[in-house]
């Protein structure tokens, strides 16, 4: 069916309405992307002043609205006050923090009603698409080629920067800033004890936590699947991994059993991590805090969880062990590795390296207007993105960089956090996926959940199949009602 971007309802996806056409505009670019948008939906004020080259700031403000509000929320906004800092008198940056689950629809709808609106976005990747085809967001390239402020996407990981151009070939709407999924703690002493090696595919995984379940009588693997970000980032791993996809990137339709490949990717994956549970080597629907509770009394051998809340799990092993300093909790209690080929169920393949998650971005809003404001802001999103120590506390809060420039700085490399759990824990960023540029991904993400929770509660394979195609033909029809 051909896709009908003109007026195009977001109903379902934000929970509004938004018209997805700007006032007055005549035309939308096509989806196959262009090099010229011939009706820009964005507007530019002002000329820029600058002294020998440079751009001259005088108390520019704006305003950020960020999607960071966790534990990571103090490094950030620790972040943003060094930044304006370095730029008293010239730019200041002014942080508003808003849920995951409200920012898009909060900020849509400020921008819509240009209400309040953020002047720059720090939003996941996975709704910059929905912003784009609703005009809501406008690109970096005018304001960097009037300022010289360059953010080249050769300078971060190829899979995030592919992202980055939202359909509009030529141009830059979003600039990443990381990637996040979920990562893996060991416990030490007891791999040690299992003879101190790391499982390196799922074969050995199951191999090394059969031995340990046997000589410890424990569970060995400590997850929560009841948990939003297991099944939106180990499930979807799982299937990766196996070599499957999520979409149609012609048509964004689902092709999980359509597709003989697909299909075999996602029962594959589906059987993945069912065996984990029907073995005895992890639960199902364990409680995220019994999960934690397990490993931190050395009850499992390895713990899923959030990058960002690192450095809490260190000290909370710390205390509960005894009152180990933290520095020692790392040397000799607590390690971190990735889920790379832990759910391939072919081992050695490509796609075994994968792993599945989000990324946040930067994004202008459609609002700005002023020429010497977009500069500010392109001189922010390159400060923040491209400084080896601003990404190496970045790191440090649990955010592995997108930025090759930061990946190869002394200060990024030379931080123990970084080196030791947050590189580990996603060893090749070349090979993080998220979920592109589908405007569907609300539907399909609540497709996959349904699909995983059913799956989970079968003890065998044999539904698998009309599970996978219910999940997709349901899918389908939410996507051809949105087009209507």
């Amino acid at each position: 069916m051909k896709r009908k971007i003109f007026c195009f309802v977001l109903s379902l996806i934000f929970a509004l309405s938004f018209a997805a056409c700007a006032p007055g505009e005549s035309e939308t670019p096509p989806d196959g992307g262009t090099d010229t948008i011939a009706n820009p939906w964005w507007t530019t004020t002002g000329t820029l002043e600058k002294q020998d080259g440079e751009v001259v700031f005088e108390d520019v403000e704006i305003a950020l609205t960020t999607a960071v509000c966790g534990e990571d929320l103090a490094p950030f906004n620790q972040l943003v006050a060094q930044f304006n800092a370095e730029h008293r008198g010239e730019i200041n940056i002014v942080v508003t923090s808003l849920s995951q689950g409200t920012l898009e629809s909060t900020v849509a709808q400020q921008i819509q009603n240009e209400s309040n609106a953020p002047d720059l976005i720090m939003s996941h990747q996975k709704g910059h698409k929905s912003f784009a085809e609703n005009h809501l967001i406008q690109p970096f390239d005018e304001a960097m080629e009037e300022s010289g402020i360059e953010i080249s996407m050769a300078d971060y990981a190829s899979g995030l920067a592919s992202y980055t151009s939202l359909g509009y070939d030529g141009y830059l709407f979003g600039v990443p800033i990381d990637a996040q999924s979920m990562g893996v703690f060991y416990n030490k002493q007891l791999l040690n004890k299992y003879g101190g090696e790391l499982p390196a595919n799922r074969e050995e995984l199951i191999s090394l936590c059969g031995r340990v379940a046997a000589g410890e009588n424990i569970t060995p693997i400590a997850w929560s699947t009841s948990l939003e970000f297991f099944v939106d980032y180990i499930f979807p791993t799982a299937i990766v991994q196996n070599g499957g996809h999520f979409y149609d990137e012609e048509t964004y339709y689902a092709d999980w059993q359509s597709d003989a490949e697909n299909l075999a990717a996602f029962k594959n994956g589906i059987a993945s991590i069912r065996e984990f549970v029907t073995s005895g080597l992890a639960r199902l629907s364990t409680p995220e805090s019994s999960a934690l509770q397990s490993f931190l009394s050395n009850q499992a051998l390895f713990y899923f969880g959030m990058p960002w809340n690192l450095n809490s799990v260190l000290e909370a092993y710390g205390q509960q062990n005894g009152g180990i300093n933290v520095e020692v909790v790392k040397s000799d209690y607590v390690g971190a590795t990735s889920v790379a080929n832990w759910f391939a169920m072919e081992s050695g393949t490509e796609d075994g390296n994968k792993i599945f998650g989000d990324a946040h971005f930067f994004a202008i809003s459609r609002t700005v207007t002023d020429i010497t404001k977009k500069a500010a802001i392109c001189e922010f999103v390159k400060w923040f993105t491209q400084t080896g120590s601003v990404g190496a506390a970045w790191g440090e809060a649990g955010h592995v960089s997108a930025s090759t420039i930061v990946a190869n700085d002394s200060a990024y490399t030379g931080s123990s956090l970084v080196s030791d759990y947050i590189g580990r824990f996603f060893p090749d960023i070349n090979y993080f996926e998220c979920a592109g540029n589908t405007p569907y991904y609300s539907e399909m993400f609540s497709r996959l959940r349904s699909l995983f929770s059913e799956a989970m509660n079968r003890t065998s394979a044999a539904d698998d199949e009309s599970l996978i195609t219910s999940a997709q033909d349901g899918l389908n029809a939410e996507i051809d009602f949105i087009l209507m």
